[in-house]
């Protein structure tokens, strides 16, 4: 049973995104924060039971980064549409997302394998969901500093630059390690 639990959060998680574009929709930036909040959590739940209760699953492990980055790119892809969010984090925020997406889910040589998380992608994701949570709480009138947001966009942009080269050289380091092993059962 438990080891079910981790997936059912996921999945659920992945379920509600587009009730949230749904609410972002209608504006409603404070019931935004408070849901956006609770998949925040549901992030670290799932996550927690299945290494807790070792219930990690190889439908989690695709589930689970697939929830995360849909969740971001439709958030930020709403929030820079309504002009909340600026081009020069949105865009890279969401092409970064979506590029890492594809990769992950079109090759089949990453989907055989579990790319550990790295300090620079879980700091990236950790700013992205505050980056976006600030977004919604500022706009419901909940948080107000534009200085915290006009420093963490910044940083936001330096760890997803450098989470993204490390982990395009995680990519191409699988597929040189393919390529030579293929190389070498000639």
């Amino acid at each position: 049973m438990i080891s079910v639990l981790p997936n059912t959060i996921t999945l659920g998680r992945l379920l509600s995104v587009p009730f949230l574009a749904i609410i972002l929709s209608g504006h409603d930036y404070q019931l935004a924060f408070w849901f956006f909040l609770v998949l925040g959590f549901s992030d670290g739940l799932d996550g927690y039971v299945a290494r807790r209760f070792n219930a990690v699953t190889t439908v989690g492990t695709i589930l689970d980064p697939v929830a995360d980055k849909l969740l971001v790119i439709t958030c930020a892809s709403i929030l820079v549409w309504q002009g909340l969010l600026p081009l020069w984090i949105g865009i890279p925020l969401v092409l970064r997302d979506i590029v890492m997406l594809s990769v992950g889910l079109l090759d089949s040589k990453l989907r055989d394998i579990r790319v550990v998380p790295n300090l620079w992608g879980k700091s990236h994701a950790a700013l992205a969901f505050l980056v976006i949570a600030l977004a919604f709480a500022q706009e419901a009138k909940l948080f107000v500093s534009d200085l915290i947001l006009s420093v963490m966009m910044p940083a936001l942009l330096v760890t997803l630059s450098i989470s993204t080269v490390v982990y395009f050289a995680e990519w191409r380091r699988v597929r040189l390690s393919d390529h030579a092993a293929s190389a070498a059962s000639m």
